[in-house]
């Protein structure tokens, strides 16, 4: 319900804080799969050119803080002193909001609002060059919304997440992600889809918008080999090619040495051995069968036969469509089915008997650390861990340590 409530709450709370983000070079990117990596893409083309970058991201693994980076050469995360410090600070100035623009009694703003203030306050006393923001959820109203004016706004893959917020329909979605375009801000649009290419197009077209295609750098890339796995990789890197030219850079060129991360945490990212885990934080039909072809070329080329499936997911997703997508994608896997520790999580038996009624047999595991423990001695040659960025955060933690 808080992203119904527009943008007033926010503006002010920026105005009694003085309005740190006001002097930002924002690449401000919304999308509903592809934001992080995308985001991550542009931040390492900046930092190699020698700027120094301030990175917003969301939803974090383990940490708040990973939410807040600098960029510029060594990449660090807010401290947890800082984070705490700036906290109230924002909680100071959210005293002062009207009543009438709080959230509630007992909370004065969101916990995004809250998020995004602190991030705006730290940049503000950090100074990068450049501030590389992702949305939290839809673009129209979410609480970075607030840039004015970025460099580029940037909008990576659209499709059907967060229904009963952003719409039901895939153009209704791209309409809320059309709203971070602003007047005379150039546009990047990663859709190949025409009817959604042209939402971006009339928005950009009546705005006075510059608009940058990115899915016409598709064929060009298409085979190229990079870091992170997977074909939507690739298109995410285009996108990221495009901002920059965007902005007004050189266009950037795919090379050995290109600006792709070795890895994204949480995203496709390959941990141990004996077995192998692959922790990947998708959440919906169109990450999960981006994954499962990923993941289904990967197994080919490191000959992998024996792959255990471990799924879970929040209750609000559609994860009857996920397991399909997993179910017909995969071969020859085996599955588990975990309950998040979260109060929205589905639960592992409903999971469970959404795979029975796929023909497929598994076990369902109360939560993370149980199906780790089961897990971690078996004779599986490799894990694939997928459904939740909670998820794969709860899983990465159990087994880095």
């Amino acid at each position: 319900m808080a992203y119904k409530d527009g943008l007033k709450r926010m503006r002010k709370l920026l105005e009694i804080l003085e309005n740190p983000e006001k002097d930002f070079k924002v690449f401000h990117i919304a999308g509903t799969n592809g934001k992080g990596s995308t985001a991550s893409m542009i931040a390492l083309m900046l930092e190699k050119k020698g700027f120094s970058v301030g990175v917003y991201t969301s939803p974090h693994l383990e940490s708040y803080c990973e939410r807040f980076q600098i960029w510029d050469g060594a990449h660090r995360m807010i401290a947890e002193e800082k984070y705490e410090e700036l906290g109230c600070c924002v909680d100071k100035a959210v005293s002062q909001l009207p009543k009438e623009l709080r959230f509630d009694p007992d909370r004065g703003i969101t916990v995004f609002e809250r998020l995004t203030a602190i991030a705006y306050l730290w940049f503000a006393e950090e100074r990068p060059d450049y501030v590389v923001l992702e949305c939290g959820l839809g673009g129209r109203l979410d609480s970075t919304n607030t840039i004015e004016r970025p460099l580029v706004s940037v909008i990576a893959q659209v499709g059907l997440d967060h229904t009963a917020l952003l719409g039901n329909t895939v153009i209704k979605i791209a309409r809320e992600k059309a709203g971070i375009i602003k007047q005379g801000t150039p546009v990047v649009s990663q859709t190949e889809d025409t009817l959604i290419k042209n939402v971006f197009i009339t928005e950009a077209r009546n705005k006075g918008c510059d608009f940058y295609d990115a899915s016409l750098l598709f064929d060009k890339l298409k085979g190229r080999e990079l870091p992170l796995k997977g074909e939507h990789q690739i298109r995410n890197y285009a996108t990221a090619c495009a901002a920059m030219q965007a902005a007004g850079f050189e266009p950037e060129e795919l090379s050995k040495d290109s600006s792709v991360p070795e890895t994204c945490y949480g995203r496709f990212e390959v941990i141990g051995d004996s077995p192998i885990w692959v922790i990947d934080g998708g959440h919906n039909p169109d990450a999960i069968s981006a994954l499962a072809d990923a993941y289904s070329a990967w197994a080919r080329t490191n000959k992998i036969r024996r792959t255990l499936v471990i799924f879970g997911c929040m209750k609000d997703k559609n994860y009857t469509r996920m397991i399909q997508l997993l179910t017909e994608k995969l071969k020859g896997c085996n599955y588990a089915t975990v309950t998040i520790d979260d109060e929205r999580a589905a639960d592992s038996e409903l999971l469970g008997q959404t795979f029975a009624k796929r023909g497929r047999s598994v076990i369902c595991y109360d939560g993370a650390e149980e199906a780790y423990n089961e897990t971690v001695n078996s004779n599986y040659e490799a894990v694939l861990v997928v459904g939740s960025i909670y998820l794969a955060g709860e899983m990465r933690k159990l087994l880095l340590e």
